[in-house]
């Protein structure tokens, strides 16, 4: 494999590079060849992975299955990989029981079901695990958008240096691409609710797979959060992992918080400053409040607002910048403190708060919310050079790719599904993906189930986090006066 121009390789790079990586391929040939990485064959396939990624396989009647991740079923109470990938098996030959399976699944994973001479790529409901595929040359999907790039040849694309330095994308905190784009000709990220079929490079939409429905009250949407909430509990209990979170004055940080706190908990929460200097926020103060009161210490740690280009000339920071295609920044100013946790913490989960959003929804409250599913007002949410051919050029190429129209959304607001497979599924799968060169990382709140119940919630209640508020103080009643 001849890799893309970099700092010269050293030991710590090659241990971090696409940390928790895979890559599927139809050859061994294909397969890259990076140092530690091992191949499995799977049915006519090659399934290449990082030496630290979890993954399972399961072999039935002609059907190949592996998921690459961490995976379980909240709602059946199924903790082990092994057994969620038994009962994929079991159902994948009826499509309707395939998809009720999958979409009861909590975790971040990858799934690959070869049967009946194609194979079809799922993720997690969130897409929390990236998957990026190839658009021409040899059939590639992998964690890694870099990875697909440098085995198809391609290079970078035109648009992409002009686009990251306009004015408009470096104002922006929360970085990411218009549509499904990556920074390379013919490579693309695959989106949550839509699947990957090999070696043909299509995509098709499995959900919604009906409409919307009846509207859930606030009782049986809290339900359902405390359900999932113990579930994740169980599972960190089960495969003896140790939670890593970090915790702010946030409603969603509170939830992971009371799950967790219970399970030797390393918590968190840092204060940016320009020195580095600073240990005293809002933040950092009700963070150290919330968790005093189960007798627990949250570390403040103090970083920089922004890294210079001689503080991220490390192996960390290149591994960062090609594990983001490089359009996230040259490094991250507390991945490094994860890291040296991550070292310590040998058995440790980072469990991101992830995912209250789009349970909530996001876009609803903005002043360019989507009234209808179109080129003009994807690319006016997505708010970054709305107007360019660029801009517009991708989110029409997503709308035709993905099939997102008002007829396939089945009646959800699109406001939800585009937060929550654009936003979430591209800059939040590959926050994850950085996450990974600390130590292995979750969601918290992903479950296909758990958001269409929110989903189906009058607004206003979603909007209100009654719902996660009543969760939380179920889960931890010592919070009560650390809520509002």
């Amino acid at each position: 494999m001849t890799l893309l121009p970099c700092l010269p390789a050293n030991a710590e790079l090659k241990r971090l590079l696409y940390r928790n990586g895979f890559v599927v391929s139809k050859s061994p040939a294909e397969a890259p060849s990076l140092a530690g990485w091992k191949t499995v064959p799977l049915g006519d396939l090659y399934l290449t992975l990082h030496p630290e990624t979890r993954f399972v396989t399961a072999i039935a009647g002609g059907r190949h299955l592996a998921l690459v991740g961490q995976a379980f079923d909240p709602e059946f109470g199924i903790y082990q990989e092994g057994v969620v990938l038994a009962a994929l098996l079991d159902a994948v030959a009826s499509d309707e029981e395939f998809y009720a399976v999958l979409d009861r699944l909590a975790g971040r994973f990858a799934l690959i079901v070869q049967m009946d001479g194609r194979t079809e790529i799922y993720q997690d409901a969130m897409g929390s695990r990236s998957v990026f595929y190839s658009t021409a040359g040899a059939p590639i999907a992998a964690s890694h958008a870099e990875i697909v790039a440098d085995l198809i040849g391609a290079r970078f694309a035109d648009f992409f240096v002009p686009f990251l330095t306009s004015r408009n994308y470096q104002q922006r905190d929360v970085k990411y691409l218009p549509g499904v784009a990556t920074p390379y000709d013919h490579v693309v990220q695959l989106t949550p609710n839509t699947k990957l079929i090999m070696p043909h490079q299509s995509v098709e939409r499995f959900w919604p797979r009906e409409d919307i429905g009846m509207e859930t009250t606030n009782e049986e949407a809290t339900a359902a959060l405390v359900a999932h909430l113990h579930g994740l509990r169980w599972y960190l209990a089960i495969n003896g992992r140790r939670p890593v979170l970090g915790l702010t004055a946030g409603t969603d940080s509170r939830g992971v918080f009371a799950a967790t706190k219970d399970s030797n908990p390393v918590i968190f929460t840092y204060v940016r400053s320009e020195a580095a200097n600073t240990t005293s926020s809002p933040d950092s103060r009700r963070a150290s409040e919330i968790a005093g009161a189960y007798g627990l210490e949250a570390q403040v740690w103090p970083i920089h607002n922004r890294l210079t280009l001689n503080q991220t000339d490390n192996a960390l920071s290149e591994a960062f910048r090609r594990a983001t295609a490089y359009y996230r920044g040259p490094g991250s100013p507390w991945l490094g403190r994860l890291a040296a946790t991550g070292e310590k913490v040998r058995d440790g989960l980072f469990i991101r708060g992830f995912g209250g959003e789009v349970m909530r929804g996001f876009y609803q409250s903005q002043e360019k919310r989507i009234t209808k599913v179109n080129v003009q007002q994807l690319s006016n949410a997505y708010d970054v050079n709305a107007g360019s051919r660029i801009t517009r050029g991708f989110f029409e190429d997503m709308m035709s790719r993905v099939s997102f129209t008002d007829d396939s959304l089945k009646g959800y607001d699109p406001n939800d599904i585009f937060y929550w497979e654009h936003r979430m599924g591209t800059w939040g799968s590959v926050s994850m993906s950085e996450a990974d060169l600390a130590m292995p990382s979750m969601v918290a709140y992903n479950s296909r189930n758990l958001f269409k119940t929110f989903m189906a919630l009058p607004q206003t209640v979603r909007a209100s986090r009654s719902a996660f508020e009543v969760a939380t103080l179920e889960l931890a009643p010592a919070l009560k006066d650390l809520c509002s």
